[in-house]
């Protein structure tokens, strides 16, 4: 495909450039990340109006391509585009502004985002998919994973979830329980928002000798290479990202529930279960590898190539 000249505008936070960069790969084309600062209600309005200490950086030449995700990049591709009317813009998520100040916005289903240059996803946008995980896994597999184990995808506390010692122990006895049952290793994965006291607490009570804990600065073993030599994955609730990550991989994949206070994100949780791409955590696994998985970067891939020229 031809390369194209693209921005990546970006708040800084890991899920949101993850899925811009997983899009701006897909489509083959140059990308350069820009970080943006984040702008209070009045910076908002008078943005198109003012030059801002906050924009000096965003100066011609302006790239072919804005991919922007997360509500405060939506005002600066708002100013970029008016900037310049050839940029072709993609927004990724819900925007907190009309939708028709950009060519073309990503966004999920529990979003209830809708419009002519809308394209709904399942879940988040990832590059992993069945055929990604495959080949990762025809690979040598590192030493460490050369025992039967399954990965589990720990999150933690956000503005629409809380952990509580309660849900901690429900956690520790069903991990236990398949641990003795299918007498397998288990990977836990944790996230930037695990919080430090409720990994000490699982240590405490999951034997390490089959309980391997894997902190997000620990590179030794690589977060992809786990998901591809496991069995199964389960995954806790609170995580658009990490979910939608387990249901594209092809692996069995199980949710821990964790209680929220957002219909959007039950809604997200829904879909997935009605589709059969994920089920509950109840006190059994399957240990075989999918026939589908969820694949929504294709299918958005798709829908851009038929409104943009490479």
């Amino acid at each position: 495909m031809y390369k194209k000249d693209c921005w990546i505008l970006t708040d800084s936070l890991t899920g949101h450039e993850k899925q811009s960069i997983s899009l701006a790969e897909k489509l083959n084309i140059n990308f350069k990340i820009i970080k943006t600062k984040k702008l209070n209600f009045i910076e908002r309005i008078l943005i198109n109006f003012f030059n801002l200490k906050k924009t000096k950086k965003l100066k011609a030449p302006f790239p072919k391509i804005i991919i922007s995700c997360g509500k405060n990049t939506a005002y600066y591709s708002r100013f970029l585009k008016k900037k310049s009317k050839k940029i072709f813009s993609i927004f990724i998520q819900k925007p907190p502004i009309n939708i028709n100040n950009f060519n073309i916005v990503i966004a999920p289903k529990h979003d209830n985002c809708i419009g002519p240059n809308t394209i709904q996803t399942q879940g988040s946008l990832t590059k992993i998919n069945m055929n990604y995980i495959k080949s990762i896994a025809k690979k040598k597999r590192p030493y460490i994973l050369k025992k039967k184990y399954i990965a589990m995808l720990m999150g933690g506390n956000s503005r629409h979830h809380k952990i509580t010692a309660n849900i901690l122990n429900k956690i520790i006895d069903k991990l236990n329980f398949l641990q003795n049952k299918y007498k397998l290793n288990f990977f836990i994965i944790l996230s930037r928002r695990t919080k430090n006291n409720h990994i000490l607490y699982l240590k405490k009570n999951l034997s390490e000798k089959y309980f391997t804990f894997i902190k997000p600065s620990m590179k030794k073993i690589p977060y992809l290479k786990i998901i591809s030599f496991a069995k199964a994955i389960i995954v806790t609730s609170d995580s658009v990202s990490m979910v939608t990550e387990a249901c594209s991989s092809g692996k069995s994949t199980y949710i821990i529930k964790i209680p929220s206070k957002s219909k959007k994100f039950s809604l997200f949780i829904k879909n997935l279960i009605d589709l059969k791409l994920v089920y509950y955590l109840k006190n059994s696994l399957s240990l075989n590898n999918k026939k589908k998985a969820l694949n929504d970067i294709e299918i958005v891939i798709k829908e851009i190539k038929k409104k943009i020229k490479f």
